[in-house]
């Protein structure tokens, strides 16, 4: 048996030399074997292409979102770092006012202090002049009520 698989056929041509029409048959095949794959590549590179169409709009639709979203939040955000800040201003202005007026409150009270000291000291003065001749006064009705006491004494024992 011989290597060969293949076995001539009754009936089969010799192999002969490609004539013109086979040389153009094979240029035809070969021509659309490459147009089937540039029309295979062309559909990939439209799939490629329309993928990267649709990551671009997701990627734009995604930066309008932050955009908007920074544009909401961004004033909110400034107006209140604004107003800390005016609310520490207007504490510290606050602080000031409250400093003057407890300064200004501890001086008056300081000098009401010394009025009073000054008017309790007088009218303990007073008070004490007021008590002395009230005593004197009270001694010097005793010692007269005392001095009509012996007269009328005198005089009882002299009638009989």
């Amino acid at each position: 048996m011989s290597d060969d698989l293949t076995q001539k056929l009754p009936g089969d041509k010799e192999p002969t030399a490609p004539q013109d029409d086979d040389r153009i048959s094979l240029l035809v095949i070969a021509v659309q074997s490459l147009s089937s794959a540039v029309q295979s590549l062309s559909t990939e590179v439209q799939s490629l292409s329309s993928d990267v169409h649709e990551v671009k709009a997701r990627l734009e639709a995604l930066e309008k979102t932050v955009t908007e979203r920074s544009f909401e939040t961004k004033p909110i955000w400034e107006r209140a770092l604004a107003e800390i800040a005016a609310t520490r201003a207007e504490l510290g202005e606050t602080r000031a006012e409250l400093k003057g007026e407890i300064a200004d409150v501890r001086t008056e009270l300081a000098e009401t202090r010394a009025e009073l000291r000054a008017e309790m000291q007088a009218g303990f003065r007073k008070l004490g002049l007021k008590i002395e001749l009230l005593n004197e006064d009270s001694l010097t009705l005793r010692a007269d009520q005392r001095q009509l006491e012996r007269r009328v004494e005198t005089l009882e024992s002299k009638t009989p």
